[in-house]
């Protein structure tokens, strides 16, 4: 068997959603299952209702013991926190869902600390009105992650094939947008993305380029004027520290360029600038990856899928390119790496 040099944990996301089965039909891929050391983190008795629900036969080297964590090579190996109880409300959400799901990012967090432990982390999706619901007041994973590893320049990224595109500005208002379009904001994700493609790409001089925030760019200043007082000035700022950075362009053309091979990464500045043509292009293989943190942090490009929870009907495929991506990502990096300072509030501290 080829040796695993990576530690990956995943999370199984809300247990009514479809995270835990796309998580065991990707694993089911031999390949994928022996390309790096695994943690699936989550409630083992809803593995086995899934086992059998989907005639998988999968062994898994089971822990229980936090303090006794020895990851098998051998095996897929699972931390069972036995914290959800049953039957499981496939498709609803529901507020147990939401604090068992909150829970498995709380251990993996804990994992963490210490990069000798796990190198990467893949997240199954989770409901953010079931975490809300639970008494957690986060909009999602990277809020939870950014405030426990106190990382101040988080990112959104999409990949798939050779498409790379990193969001300015990501869950808000589109009324909002244009004041949180700043000289600052856009050069923090100018830089945030070439540093990640450099560390975890390994591509030393990444060609980015910038969109505009109105049509045609503005059309110099006719449809308004972010580009000149805003965008702009990021870019030249950026290359005056000899980053390899062109702009900003008018969206509607740039993506297809990009897809040809002209870019190494896009910056885009809202949510559906860059979501709409991305999901569009690879809506059953994207993978979002987020920047900014201390270590690698890839999910599958979609939600928890309530209206097919339950019934052996979800795809898997973007969950596949999600853990390969993670697992790249981390052979990227050199395996000795100092540890990680973690901030976990004390009533969520492991006992």
């Amino acid at each position: 068997m080829k040796k695993r040099n990576v530690k990956i944990g995943i999370t199984l996301g809300d247990p009514a959603g479809i995270g835990p089965e796309v998580i065991l039909k990707a694993l089911k891929d031999k390949k994928l299952a022996e390309s790096a050391s695994f943690l699936l983190i989550g409630d083992y008795g809803l593995i086995t209702h899934l086992k059998r629900q989907l005639k998988i036969n999968m062994n898994f080297n089971i822990i229980s013991d936090i303090g006794r964590l020895h990851l098998s090579e051998e095996m897929i190996n699972f931390l069972n926190l036995g914290n959800i109880t049953y039957p499981i409300p496939y498709g609803k959400i529901d507020v147990r869902c939401g604090k068992s799901a909150y829970e498995y990012i709380t251990m993996a967090c804990l994992l963490l600390r210490s990069l000798n432990n796990l190198d990467g982390l893949v997240t199954g999706p989770i409901n953010k009105e079931a975490l809300n619901l639970a008494g957690y007041r986060f909009q999602g994973h990277t809020q939870i992650l950014a405030q426990r590893f106190k990382a101040r320049y988080v990112r959104m990224m999409f990949v798939a094939e050779k498409l790379r595109v990193v969001l300015v500005t990501v869950h808000t208002a589109l009324k909002d947008v244009p004041g949180l379009i700043t000289k600052k904001s856009v050069q923090d994700t100018i830089f945030t993305t070439h540093r990640t493609m450099d560390k975890y790409f390994k591509i030393k001089k990444p060609n980015i380029a910038v969109c505009g925030l109105n049509p045609h760019a503005s059309e110099d200043g006719l449809f308004g004027n972010e580009e000149a007082e805003e965008i702009l000035p990021a870019i030249k700022k950026a290359r005056a520290q000899k980053l390899k950075v062109e702009g900003p362009f008018p969206a509607d053309t740039l993506f297809w360029k990009a897809k040809e091979g002209a870019y190494d990464a896009i910056i885009a500045m809202y949510h559906d600038q860059a979501c709409i043509p991305f999901k569009t292009l690879y809506f059953n293989n994207g993978v979002n990856v987020t920047l900014g943190l201390p270590f690698v942090r890839t999910s599958p490009d979609h939600g928890t899928a309530f209206d097919i929870a339950g019934k052996n009907m979800a795809d898997p495929e973007s969950m596949k390119e999600a853990i390969k991506l993670a697992v790249e990502m981390a052979n990227n990096v050199p395996q000795k790496r100092k540890k990680t300072r973690l901030y976990v509030p004390y009533k969520d501290r492991a006992r």
